[in-house]
């Protein structure tokens, strides 16, 4: 067990290490203040000075210092835990508005995609009402061949990649070994299933006027002969993108004609 003038020592150096530590808190501006003890009965005693050795109302001076001291110390810890708190709360606060930000961006994304959606599904729709207006033009007799129906439409670049650059159709151009730096697209849809995954519930039956051939020795004119159902056979588009204009090339025949077309390499009767 140490003797009295060890405990002594030792309660002189936690008293000297913390006043410093006080002192130290407590400058300001370049002024240090001077580190004194006041004792109980009113006196100060300049700690900067050996204390050798200490008197009675020194030690007890020390022992009510260091107590106090170490009072202030014991404070600190539960205003820094209240100040994490604080900050933790902040950092729930901004990983709940971080969240609420993510769900927020997320019923955009698929409020767009919907939007986007439907503004394809408008423009397929206005393309193939187009069609079918044309199939039943005066200008358009179905007489036992296929006929070709053209028309142009104005599209952003991104609007023509969402409605026909999916990867159904065949890439005419430019390919590698096509025209590769062309600004012109070409695309084709060749038969029911790249039509039907094209136009999808777009795709409606369509309806054409049958006619007769006019013409031969007797130079009769050619008559109409009631509608008749109409296939897409093949559908060409190009499209610029430095004027936006997409041309697109229907090759339409009536059901049961005896139609016939080359595409594909193959004739394609139709009975």
């Amino acid at each position: 067990m140490p003797d009295k003038s060890t405990a002594i020592l030792h309660q002189s150096t936690i008293l000297v290490s913390l006043n410093n530590q006080k002192t130290d808190a407590s400058t300001s501006g370049g002024r240090s203040r001077k580190r004194t003890l006041t004792l109980v009965n009113g006196g100060k005693v300049d700690l900067e000075q050996p204390i050798n050795p200490p008197s009675a109302e020194v030690i007890e001076a020390m022992r009510l210092r260091i107590l106090e001291l170490e009072d202030q110390l014991s404070a600190h810890p539960p205003a820094k835990r209240a100040k994490t708190g604080t900050t933790g709360e902040a950092s729930s606060s901004n990983a709940g508005s971080s969240g609420a930000m993510d769900k927020a961006d997320q019923k955009r994304a698929v409020a767009l995609s919907k939007a986007e959606e439907k503004k394809t599904k408008m423009q397929l729709k206005k393309i193939f009402d187009r069609l079918k207006k044309e199939c039943k033009s005066p200008t358009c007799k179905f007489q036992g061949s296929s006929k070709t129906i053209k028309f142009d439409e104005v599209l952003e670049k991104s609007e023509f990649d969402t409605l026909f650059m999916g990867g159904v159709g065949t890439v005419i151009q430019p390919t590698p070994q096509n025209k590769p730096t062309s600004t012109v697209t070409i695309i084709r849809f060749h038969g029911a299933a790249q039509l039907e995954a094209l136009f999808g519930g777009e795709l409606k039956p369509l309806k054409g006027e049958k006619w007769s051939i006019g013409g031969g020795p007797s130079f009769a004119k050619s008559l109409k002969l009631g509608a008749c159902d109409v296939d897409i056979d093949d559908l060409e588009i190009s499209y610029s993108k430095n004027t936006m204009k997409a041309t697109l090339k229907f090759e339409v025949s009536e059901v049961g004609g005896a139609a016939r077309d080359f595409y594909g390499g193959m004739f394609n009767f139709h009975f």
